[in-house]
């Protein structure tokens, strides 16, 4: 392993974890406020946040040279961002247990792998479709009820599975396009777009209520994991590595954020959902499995 990939791993490694405490600092947020009240304070400290990050880093600087095809880049990947983060949060405030909709998300290396062959013409083993029939066995598993699979007719599975599919996209999207995308652009535009539909709806919803100094903690801690953060790190690693390797260590984040439930929400996932869980992270390993890396140690 080189130190590109060593690199390009430790990144993928930090957007996992920033991912996770981001899914357990806005369970506790949306436990006590709408989505919509949630949505507008949330992605509006992620302008804040990537607005700073902008200006400090002075990504703005690298917006001289095809200032018009970054934008375009950015935009794009902003969009599918956009649109399948506010699944994300719609399932995270219907499910009780983040963890589930982290395991559940673990499709999303499922959608990468395939476009990733089809599109990006990334290398593909026999063992990968073993990986991609294992992960989509663990789904079934964790959406298993009574009596059938009842579960993916629930809102929260539908959300996410629809969520990890636009995020597989935008990854193939940054993986093909890496080169003209600067991520604190890209999520600086995504937070103003979200910010802007909450306020558009907000419109329409209660007041806000008076927001508590623990309410404020995790509101403003999660929106800095998961607007900056979690899309700095996670684009940075695409630059290094293949998208199907980034996918896999960024879906870790369901034992990570399964650790993290459990001692901050004391919440913790039913027999069946932890099997299924465990499934999906088999899957995913199987599906970025290099039978030379391994051979070679």
């Amino acid at each position: 392993m080189n130190q590109r990939q060593s690199t390009g791993y430790l990144y993928a490694l930090g957007a996992s974890l920033a991912l996770s405490a981001s899914f357990v600092f806005s369970k506790s947020a949306l436990n006590k406020l709408s989505l919509v009240q949630f949505g507008l304070i949330w992605f509006s400290l992620g302008i804040v946040w990537n607005g700073a990050w902008f200006l400090l880093k002075g990504d703005y600087r690298n917006l001289k040279d095809s200032f018009i095809s970054k934008t375009r880049t950015a935009f794009t990947v902003a969009v599918l961002e956009g649109l399948a983060t506010g699944l994300f949060y719609m399932a995270i405030k219907e499910m009780e247990n983040p963890a589930v909709v982290s395991f559940i998300g673990n499709i999303g290396p499922v959608f990468v792998t395939i476009m990733g062959i089809t599109l990006l013409r990334e290398r593909f083993h026999t063992v990968q479709m073993v990986g991609i029939l294992v992960t989509i066995a663990g789904i079934f598993v964790i959406n298993y009820r009574e009596g059938g699979f009842a579960g993916f007719t629930d809102p929260g599975s539908i959300y996410v599975i629809g969520a990890s599919l636009l995020f597989s996209v935008a990854t193939i999207v940054g993986r093909k396009y890496h080169l003209s995308l600067l991520p604190g652009y890209m999520s600086l535009i995504r937070s103003f777009l979200l910010a802007l539909a909450m306020l558009l709806i907000f419109n329409f919803d209660s007041q806000m209520p008076d927001l508590s100094i623990a309410i404020w903690r995790d509101l403003s801690i999660g929106s800095l994991m998961e607007t900056l953060i979690v899309i700095v790190l996670a684009y940075q690693a695409l630059k290094l590595i293949e998208a199907t390797k980034t996918s896999l260590i960024i879906s870790s984040k369901g034992l990570w954020t399964l650790i993290l439930a459990w001692i901050f929400l004391d919440i913790f996932p039913t027999g069946m959902q932890l099997a299924g869980g465990g499934l999906t992270l088999v899957g995913v390993w199987l599906i970025t499995w290099d039978r030379r890396t391994i051979l070679q140690g």
